[in-house]
């Protein structure tokens, strides 16, 4: 009987053990990356009464008589199986779609790492990623251009990041000129593009360009092909504005039909620096002959090589451009050319970012551009299971799950990320009630044990009345 009460007792404790976890998980049923876990029992010592006998003599063998002496727990597993998605459309909230862990760090230096499930993380004032308790979240940090690190650091989402301007190198026109714009040929009384004389002169071109004022001559208006303006950028990211103007001069026997383009710089008192073709001049570039087949395809002129002085760059010193013409067309049908591919771009500050599903982290700037700033890296486990939980969502290494083998998501096993999205609990609320009803029935088992074995005393007791 006192055999009885101590298997009972042991029974008691055991169950009590498994209700904690029970009630751990359902308290935890909406914790973000919460991991279920749940308690498994085994059989302790046996107390054997009589061994095992072999047969012999014409008799049988028998078998161990052997009495229990109660229960143990066997085991705490914690169940690494994969949540259901809870999307947040917050784009500092991820989640893995697959195996792996987040890498946290409340050192400076990022050598206490600890690891988490739970991607509910924010910005703090200085850009870092960090998690509700503060800890960093670990990552591959990238350089100016856009080429991640080697080594782990805590991942910085900073509006001060800025993106360096870089000076326009290229530029390509595209569309089309129009076939039955006046050739200038055909009037006597024109004898060029540009009139240089006073604007109170008789004028022999299509325009007067008189003290940095261009106009156009009255009644010459039919004879422009094409007017068309673009930004250029020097080294600074100064904005440069550039006109140019295309007239039809003349058709050859050959049906060569060519166009006369001259160039302008648009100063900020809206003046005009013409293009020319003296070297040192503050705006260089000889005004180039673009000629077009009968087909109407480009056939010849340029690039044309355009030098902006140091004078109108403000410090950023002199700035080389080639414009190409070679995607222009020639048809009977309104202009349209414009220059739509131009490198180069001005300084820019970062607005906006967004996380990709292996990870990356590309920052979109106000200049129109967009890099890679980081990428978030992973860890994974030889046995996840082994990882000891330390509380706030985070687990951290014991001897049992092996050490951190880090990587990128989506890659080398580990899963990819749903960005704008969480992990909600594992907990399965249908299998925590019934393990509590079977839980509650067996510890409510043992308590009987516990009161029928004192009834049992009671009545030895009572044998000497």
């Amino acid at each position: 009987m006192m055999r009885s009460m101590f298997s009972a007792v042991s029974g008691l404790r055991a169950h009590q053990l498994r209700m904690d976890a029970i009630g751990n998980n359902i308290a935890n049923v909406n914790t973000v990356g919460y991991k279920a876990s749940r308690v498994t029992f085994q059989e302790v010592f046996n107390q054997t009464l009589r061994g095992a006998g072999s047969p012999q003599d014409g008799l049988g063998g028998t078998n161990p008589q052997q009495i229990g002496l109660g229960m143990n727990v066997s085991s705490m597993d914690t169940f690494h199986i994969r949540g259901a998605v809870e999307r947040t459309d917050y784009n500092t909230d991820m989640m893995i779609n697959g195996d792996g862990f987040f890498i946290v760090s409340d050192d400076p230096n990022g050598l206490n790492r600890s690891y988490t499930r739970a991607g509910s993380f924010s910005l703090d004032e200085q850009g870092n990623l960090v998690t509700p308790d503060g800890y960093r979240v670990m990552g591959y940090m990238a350089d100016d251009n856009g080429i991640l690190e080697s080594n782990l650091s805590g991942l910085v989402i900073s509006k001060a990041q800025t993106f360096d301007a870089k000076a326009t190198d290229q530029v390509g026109f595209e569309g089309n000129l129009n076939s039955e714009a006046l050739s200038i040929d055909t009037d006597t009384d024109i004898t060029g593009v540009i009139n240089t004389a006073a604007a109170t002169d008789p004028s022999n071109g299509v325009y007067n360009l008189d003290g940095g004022v261009l106009s156009v001559v009255p009644g010459r208006e039919e004879y422009i092909a094409r007017e068309t303006t673009f930004e250029v950028y020097d080294q600074l990211g100064g904005i440069h504005r550039i006109k140019q103007v295309f007239v039809k001069n003349d058709v050859t026997a050959a049906n060569i039909s060519n166009y006369s383009v001259e160039t302008f710089y648009l100063n900020d008192d809206g003046s005009v620096t013409r293009a020319t073709g003296t070297a040192g001049d503050p705006f260089v570039g000889a005004p180039p002959t673009v000629s077009f087949d009968d087909t109407g395809r480009w056939s010849t002129g340029g690039p044309l090589a355009l030098t902006i002085g140091e004078t109108l760059t403000n410090g950023a010193g002199p700035l080389d451009i080639n414009i190409d013409f070679s995607k222009l067309t020639m048809f009977a049908n309104d202009s349209t050319a414009s220059a739509p591919n131009i490198d180069g771009f001005k300084q820019g500050s970062l607005i906006d970012f967004s996380v990709a599903a292996t990870g990356e982290i590309t920052g979109f700037f106000d200049n129109g551009e967009n890099r890679i700033v980081g990428r978030v890296a992973l860890a994974n486990f030889k046995n996840a299971a082994g990882l000891e939980k330390t509380g706030g969502n985070l687990y951290r290494v014991t001897n049992n799950s092996g050490q951190a083998m880090v990587g990128a998501p989506g890659a080398g096993g580990f899963g990819n990320l749903n960005p704008g999205s969480l992990e909600m609990s594992n907990t399965d609320l249908s299998r925590e009630f019934t393990n509590m009803i079977t839980t509650q029935r067996g510890f409510q088992a043992n308590s009987r044990i516990i009161t029928t074995s004192d009834e049992m005393l009671q009545e030895v007791v009572n044998l000497k009345r």
